[in-house]
């Protein structure tokens, strides 16, 4: 009988020792990717602006172009995902006009501040910033004809997150994403002082949207340093998940 004990005792050690180790392992990575999610926060919107804003980011980012590709039309509703000091939504405000709106969302609420008193500033009472938590829009179903996100997606990187912004289209509305290419130069010299330099390819981007229920509908090569991809829901409608 106490030969008995001795041996299921052994098994159980092990198994208990193995199960301490894994959900120590479980929550040490989860801690990790806390902090790396942490570490990497933009909370001085007057810092940003100087580089965000800068008139030589016209130089590469064509924004002009960029919004006459958008083929935007008065009266539309826009969602600028991780919209920052407002470089692109103050331009997608004029583009869609009075009668139309623009959502601008970030996590950073100095950034979301900042951006309501720019918009007060300029007189864009069509454009409306909003503090969203980073895995959630938190968008009505149906509510817009576009949803933009310019080097933010990398922050996200995450099919179920897009799942959710499909529910948020309008019929025949599309998601088009700008980012930076991997092996482009920093252009922003302010992101030195992290110490990961956040980059995703295309390619994953595609695959991400492909894993999401989207199609590539239209590709633009015109940047130098970044992609520019479209994509729409490959049901007007999607399911609610």
């Amino acid at each position: 009988m106490k030969d008995y004990f001795v041996k299921r005792a052994q098994p159980f050690s092990i198994y208990f020792i193995f199960s301490i180790f894994f959900i120590y392992a479980f929550f040490r990575s989860v801690a990790i990717a806390d902090r790396l999610s942490s570490s990497y926060r933009f909370k001085d919107p007057y810092l940003w602006a100087q580089q965000f804003d800068s008139p030589s980011r016209d130089r590469w980012q064509k924004p002009t172009a960029v919004i006459q590709s958008l083929h935007l039309k008065p009266g539309q509703k826009v969602v600028d995902i991780g919209a920052g000091t407002g470089y692109f939504a103050v331009k997608l405000a004029h583009a869609v006009g009075p009668t139309g709106e623009v959502l601008a969302l970030d996590r950073e609420s100095t950034m979301v501040s900042y951006l309501r008193k720019r918009a007060k500033k300029e007189g864009l009472k069509n454009l409306k910033a909003r503090l969203v938590h980073a895995n959630d829009p938190k968008l009505k179903r149906q509510s817009a004809d576009l949803i933009f996100l310019c080097n933010s997606y990398h922050h996200i990187h995450d099919p179920e997150y897009l799942k959710k912004l499909a529910l948020a289209l309008k019929k025949n509305g599309r998601i088009c994403v700008i980012d930076i290419k991997p092996g482009s130069p920093r252009l922003f010299p302010a992101t030195a002082q992290f110490k990961r330099h956040l980059k995703i390819s295309a390619q994953s981007v595609k695959e991400d949207f492909e894993k999401a229920g989207f199609s590539l509908d239209k590709e633009f090569f015109f940047l130098p340093y970044q992609y520019f991809l479209e994509f729409k829901p490959l049901s007007a409608f999607p399911a609610k998940s």
